[in-house]
């Protein structure tokens, strides 16, 4: 039997190593008590359960977690932001909101010019920004700001989001923190996401 994110009870949650001699339950799968600091890797390893205390897992590419709920749908979506002619060397902020339950899992974006002049020779459009992207509940998918070459891909190899790929629940929201290097520059990027829909009632769930 497994537990509401696919892992056979016994396992912990993220973060929360497993309590000694307290029993695991389907409604308890951590255990009893509290921890007060993030446990080491080593500390992390599976103890006592089905399976051995590490599993090689697929990263790349997204394996996504999707409902197998008869009465929820998924559907393909792009998401997108973008900023325009915004001075050299600002921090600028554009925000995507999600109304629907969502996964991202591959980001692109690109650039190109507005006064009529080509990018210098040499130059990608996606060396032409700096680019973070943040979640409203403060987890972060970048620590920090970087070339946009080193976060995005293009429409034609976007960059995959990896694992699980990166929930975005109803009512929050993807930041992203852009910054151009260029002056007179349209910024845009783009988030591929799976929306996952339910039954507009609280009826027929099972």
């Amino acid at each position: 039997m497994n537990d509401a994110y696919g892992r056979p009870w016994g396992h912990p949650a993220y973060g929360m190593p497993a309590v000694t001699g307290v029993a695991v339950t389907p409604g308890n799968p951590v255990g009893g008590g509290a921890a007060i600091n993030m446990p080491s890797r080593a500390q992390m390893g599976g103890e006592g359960g089905p399976l051995p205390p590490w599993q090689r897992v697929p990263v790349y590419p997204p394996q996504l977690l999707l409902s197998t709920n008869k009465y929820v749908g998924h559907q393909t979506r792009d998401y997108g932001a973008g900023i325009l002619n915004i001075a050299i060397n600002t921090v600028t902020t554009a925000t995507v909101q999600f109304d629907t339950p969502s996964i991202l899992f591959a980001l692109t974006a690109s650039a190109f010019t507005t006064d009529g002049v080509g990018l210098p020779v040499g130059r990608e459009a996606l060396d032409t920004f700096l680019i973070g992207l943040e979640h409203s509940n403060g987890d972060r998918l970048t620590t920090t700001a970087r070339l946009g070459s080193t976060i995005c891909g293009s429409a034609s190899q976007p960059r995959l989001v990896g694992g699980n790929g990166w929930v975005f629940d109803r009512g929050s929201t993807a930041v992203f923190l852009i910054t151009p290097l260029m002056a007179n520059l349209r910024i845009d990027v783009n988030l591929m996401c799976i929306e996952e829909r339910g039954p507009s009632n609280l009826t027929n769930r099972g």
